[in-house]
């Protein structure tokens, strides 16, 4: 129940970023993928309240009676599904994010996963991750046409995990560790790489269905690495997906600048999310040094994260 005397009731979540360690873009047509949270956060805010409103910090918008912001309206369609069935949504929300947009940690998955477990705790008290993911896809859907759904599974489940379309979320215990990543200055459209693969799945069926059953084995064999702590089994995995995203076409000039860095300074590297520029992820093996990569974002993340928490406040 909220508090009494007509005093709005508020709600406050906060969902984690993540990294692909292998499958990008064959999860897309039915691979295997191995991924982890990290430690980077969007959060949000919920007010009770007459309408939907939406207002974002990063980047900047809002959505009101006015309109509403381009990259707010997938959100904004979201959360006018989720009040449908949860009246009590309806309210004031803000949403802050220090996940940089646009390069491959999920950003979009993570705001989505954020807003719709204010949303949920604002109406329910509670936020079950499961319903939480089913909303977050809308919102993907939108923005990048034919997601496969393991960036708003890793926001909203946390930890480290094997996701498949068929199979959804198999969780993989892991220990702690930590990432290098280097994150280039331009983002770029996931929709525009997941076409670009979808055209070389066409004009080259056979290695590319040779190339998807290798990354579902080998993204297999990355899952008991890891969960063994087996840091040179998955370095080799990790490799392996570079060298095949680099044939699919989605690795770019300044993504291999930051890899050939990583690697220099003693890590596994490859990078993560659609491509085409954003940002590169190296696994440390041994003593590895810092990375001198030339891009704007160079920081270390641990994985893995907790998942989605979302809380009312009385």
């Amino acid at each position: 129940m909220g508090p009494a005397h007509g005093a709005p009731v508020r709600a406050e979540s906060r969902a984690p970023a993540k990294v692909i360690l292998a499958g990008e873009h064959f999860v897309v047509h039915g691979g295997k993928a191995l991924a982890v949270s990290i430690d980077l956060w969007a959060r949000a805010t919920a007010e009770s309240g007459r309408e939907i409103t939406l207002e974002s910090d990063n980047p900047p918008g809002s959505c009101g009676p006015g309109g509403c912001a381009p990259h707010l309206r997938p959100l904004r369609a979201m959360l006018e599904e989720l009040v449908a069935d949860h009246p009590g949504a309806v309210g004031a929300y803000r949403l802050s994010s220090e996940i940089p947009e646009g390069r491959g940690l999920g950003s979009s998955a993570a705001a989505a996963v954020a807003l719709a477990a204010a949303a949920l705790a604002l109406a329910e008290g509670t936020a079950l991750r499961e319903e939480v993911y089913e909303y977050a896809m809308i919102s993907e859907r939108l923005i990048h046409g034919n997601p496969s759904g393991v960036d708003p599974a890793v926001s909203a489940h946390g930890g480290a995990m094997l996701y498949s379309r068929s199979e959804g979320v198999r969780r993989i215990q892991v220990r702690e560790g930590l990432l290098a990543l280097c994150c280039g200055p331009s983002p770029r459209s996931t929709a525009a790489m997941v076409e670009l693969v979808a055209g070389f799945k066409r004009s080259r069926p056979g290695l590319f269905d040779a190339l998807l059953r290798s990354s579902s084995d080998l993204a297999e064999v990355g899952a008991s690495a890891l969960a063994e702590g087996n840091l040179l089994a998955l370095a080799s995995v990790i490799r392996w997906h570079q060298g095949a995203l680099r044939i699919l076409g989605v690795s770019s000039e300044e993504l291999e600048a930051y890899i050939a860095s990583m690697e220099s300074a003693g890590m596994a590297a490859k990078l993560t999310g659609a491509g085409g520029g954003g940002c590169a992820l190296g696994l440390p093996l041994g003593r590895a040094a810092e990375p001198k990569c030339s891009a704007p974002v160079v920081r270390r993340a641990r994985y893995p994260s907790e998942g989605v928490t979302a809380w009312r406040l009385s």
